[in-house]
């Protein structure tokens, strides 16, 4: 039997009769994935000003990040590396809105993406934006977790743990 699930990461909606391994949308391990009725809206979150900071840049990577996949998926030369692209880009999109709701903010527009013309160049550059996005991520996760500010050191951590599935992912590909 079916059932609603819904992750507590972007609060996406799954339908099935077990959460999956990975949210199906922005990525998150499978224990995100809560019965609908036990999921509970986050909202705009509190936090200092270091940590909003830190989630403008946050965004800003995310959006980046986003463009280029969309990039790369529009140049792909076969199936495989676009679909990758694609999905990609489209959790970058979830991990920016998830950010925004966080802040309080309105989704922006997506900058205008560049990438290469080949595919391999394209998964060794999202290796290295994968890379840098984990480590960016993991020092806000510290600086919340010192500034007592465990809601945005869940964001920061969940985003670190998507990312380097991505990067897992890029690496076999690039």
């Amino acid at each position: 039997m079916m059932h609603p699930y819904r992750c507590q990461v972007c609060g996406e909606t799954y339908l099935g009769d077990t959460p999956p391994d990975r949210c199906p949308f922005c990525g998150a391990a499978g224990s995100e994935l809560k019965k609908a009725s036990l999921w509970y809206e986050r909202g705009t979150v509190k936090m200092s000003e270091q940590s909003h900071q830190n989630c403008q840049k946050a965004l800003d990577l995310e959006l980046n990040n986003a463009a280029f996949y969309s990039c790369a998926a529009g140049k792909a030369s076969n199936r495989i590396s676009r679909v990758i692209f694609k999905r990609l880009g489209k959790q970058e999109v979830e991990h920016a809105e998830l950010l925004c709701n966080a802040m309080g903010i309105q989704l922006p527009s997506l900058p205008a993406g560049s990438c290469k013309d080949s595919d391999g160049d394209n998964f060794v550059e999202a290796h290295q934006h994968e890379d840098m996005a984990i480590e960016f991520y993991l020092k806000a996760a510290t600086d919340a977790e010192h500034g007592g500010e465990p809601e945005v050191a869940y964001i920061f951590r969940n985003l670190a743990e998507i990312e380097t599935e991505h990067l897992m992912l890029t690496n076999l590909y690039k």
